[in-house]
């Protein structure tokens, strides 16, 4: 699993410096919205393997679990997806907004190739984190890093397009 984090995340940075770059020379909000988007999720996923941030959400988790009828470890899962889904939504439904109608075609398949992300980060992931099989750990790094590789793959084609055209102008 730790070669297939460590690709995850460097394909994240790469799509992130892309959109970034992309965005500052075509003066694209929706790329930065985009290129903030996957700098969260590397950060968050970061933050998840972090132990000072687990013990710290273990302690409200274990407090809450007193008053819901469920465990804290199914808490812990729940409240990090929710709080992604709602961070991730909202930044995607910004970037979709903010999208001028010449970059609208790539913003909404880079908000495709997003949700392809999210099925392998959330729902298989919640599978996985569940343990009922290891072919489900390896369906989310794996599902999750090709993706990715996708996802960089558009971006770098994104910026050589938008450098010949700017080259060309």
């Amino acid at each position: 699993a730790v070669p297939l984090d460590i690709l995850a995340t460097l394909f994240k940075l790469l799509s992130v410096a892309g959109l970034l770059v992309l965005g500052r020379m075509t003066g694209s909000t929706s790329m930065r919205l985009i290129g903030l988007l996957l700098a969260l999720m590397v950060v968050g996923s970061l933050m998840i393997d972090a132990a000072w941030f687990n013990d710290a959400l273990h302690v409200v988790t274990e407090w809450m679990e007193g008053f819901l009828p469920v465990s804290s470890g199914f808490i812990e899962l729940a409240g990090s997806f929710v709080a992604l889904a709602i961070v991730a939504g909202y930044l995607v439904l910004a970037a979709h907004r903010a999208a001028r109608p010449e970059e609208k075609r790539a913003v909404l398949t880079l908000i495709g190739v997003l949700f392809v992300v999210g099925i392998f980060v959330g729902p298989v992931n919640a599978v996985a984190a569940a343990g009922i099989n290891r072919e489900w750990l390896f369906a989310e790094d794996f599902g999750q890093v090709v993706s990715l590789a996708v996802l960089t793959g558009y971006v770098s084609g994104l910026v050589a397009s938008a450098e010949r055209s700017a080259r060309l102008t």
